[in-house]
């Protein structure tokens, strides 16, 4: 053990404990850990979930042991995926463990993580937050923080909404939709048409359409379960139209047996009202946090964001 290593504290046992790279095989006892520490793992809960239903192929999972998991967390994506300069440009990744300390042990494990490079934490919960900052000084770092709500609403809870007169819902085109909604997303970068798209081809998505055939509104589903990016014009807004893309977007989980989940930054007062109006309840927080050396401006431009997170 490096003695960086010995000054977090980390026990030559847990050092020697082999990262387990997660095979389709292993994915049932994975989803079978996580769910044990809902909401705290949500999202990587979620996405294995999607992964076990083939609706999504774009994340690999490492764990620091197996089959006894003290650690998951999110691996390099194929250079195949079609999301592949999204998800590693930075490299985006999620880590769980109920125990701060194998978490601190998975984050310096050996291969599992490159920190002369700029690092997107996503959904890190108050403990594991600590801890990516902790390591994240200690090798020379700083970090930008986003904390989320978890948001959860059930069928009783979420009934539709019905659409006005004169407006007409609709999923949304992968082909014809791509380029609009990636320009109404805030926290866009390099490689997110690509992502939009692959998300717009495989998850629910809702689109409203007024009587020119424009779109007006948009929601659409991700990797990891939850209801995002929503966006209703400016000029259509104060009329309601978020809360009808929402509830009936949320109708299309609902038929799938799956819950209804939405991530809002925690800041975003407007959108914590409209969800807890409609019914959803706050299930917890998570932060995304990005790591990075150097100028934050310069990364910012350089990676393409408009707003981190």
């Amino acid at each position: 053990i490096s003695a960086e290593d010995c000054c977090f504290g980390l026990q030559k046992e847990e050092m020697e404990t082999s990262l387990h790279h997660v095979t389709d095989s292993d994915l049932p006892q994975l989803k079978q850990w996580l769910e044990k520490f809902l909401p705290n793992s949500f999202k990587l809960y979620c996405t294995v979930r999607e992964t076990l239903q083939g609706r999504w192929r774009g994340t690999t999972f490492v764990t620091l042991g197996w089959p006894d998991i003290l650690a998951v967390g999110e691996g390099a994506v194929p250079k195949n995926s079609a999301c592949y300069e999204f998800h590693m440009a930075p490299p985006i990744t999620c880590v769980f463990s109920p125990d701060p300390e194998h978490v601190e042990a998975l984050l310096l494990y050996p291969g599992f993580l490159d920190w002369s490079q700029p690092i997107a934490f996503q959904a890190a919960s108050e403990k594991i937050r600590s801890t990516i900052t902790k390591v994240s000084q200690a090798k020379g770092g700083n970090c930008v923080l986003k904390t989320n709500c978890i948001l959860e609403a059930s069928q009783e809870e979420l009934p539709p909404r019905p659409v006005p007169e004169g407006l007409e819902l609709r999923a949304l085109d992968a082909d014809l939709h791509t380029e609009y909604v990636t320009s109404t997303w805030p926290h866009s970068r390099n490689g997110a048409a690509a992502y939009i798209q692959e998300m717009l081809r495989r998850f629910p998505s809702v689109g409203l359409f007024d009587k020119n055939n424009e779109c007006i509104g948009l929601e659409i589903g991700n990797e990891y379960g939850a209801m995002g990016m929503l966006h209703v014009r400016e000029e259509f807004r104060g009329r309601g139209l978020g809360k009808i893309i929402t509830s009936q977007l949320a109708q299309k989980y609902f038929c799938d047996n799956l819950p209804v989940i939405a991530v809002t930054i925690k800041s975003n007062e407007a959108a914590l009202r409209m969800h807890t109006s409609m019914g959803f309840r706050v299930m917890g927080e998570v932060d995304w946090v990005l790591y990075y050396t150097g100028n934050l401006q310069e990364l910012m431009d350089k990676i393409g964001y408009v707003d981190i997170y």
